[in-house]
């Protein structure tokens, strides 16, 4: 019977030994998943600040974007308006065989080339920041006009073509 309780013990002893090395088993698993949630909370965190960040750097291009595709069609509008001029004053430069006038009339190609080098220079100066004269203001006439650049020199003016 001795024996029996020998055994007991031993298997009661090994019970408990076992036990206890499976609560400290327990204990340490449980620090490290505490440690892991916590590590987890924090990386929550900056995962939520990045991504704030992020949208506010998105919500930046979109604004960005837009502007420059305002920025775009504003040029493209510009463009369009030069380019009209430009074949206003291709087709205005077309209707005059100027070597011919000038040979038979040098004076009158002078005066003509005068005026219009006078009405650069005013377009050049408006360009730089000069204010526009009361005259450029009240132009409503094409005769009125600076015909080197109408749209800059005179902007109350509006054309056959814009009304």
């Amino acid at each position: 019977m001795i024996q029996i309780v020998i055994i007991l013990v031993i298997l009661l002893g090994g019970g408990g030994f076992g036990a206890w090395t499976y609560m400290q088993k327990l204990q340490a698993d449980n620090q490290v998943l505490q440690i892991n949630q916590e590590v987890l909370k924090e990386n929550e965190l900056k995962l939520n600040d990045a991504i704030a960040e992020q949208q506010a750097v998105i919500a930046a291009k979109e604004k960005q974007a837009e502007d420059i595709q305002a920025a775009n069609n504003a040029l493209r509008v510009e463009t369009d308006r030069l380019a009209k001029e430009k074949g206003n004053l291709a087709k205005k430069l077309g209707r005059h065989e100027l070597d011919i006038l000038a040979a038979n009339k040098p004076g009158l190609v002078g005066k003509i080339i005068n005026k219009a080098s006078d009405a650069a220079l005013r377009c050049f100066e408006l360009l730089t920041g000069s204010p526009h004269t009361e005259d450029e203001l009240k132009a409503n006439k094409k005769s009125q006009l600076n015909s080197e650049c109408p749209t800059l020199a005179n902007p109350n003016y509006k054309s056959e073509e814009n009304s």
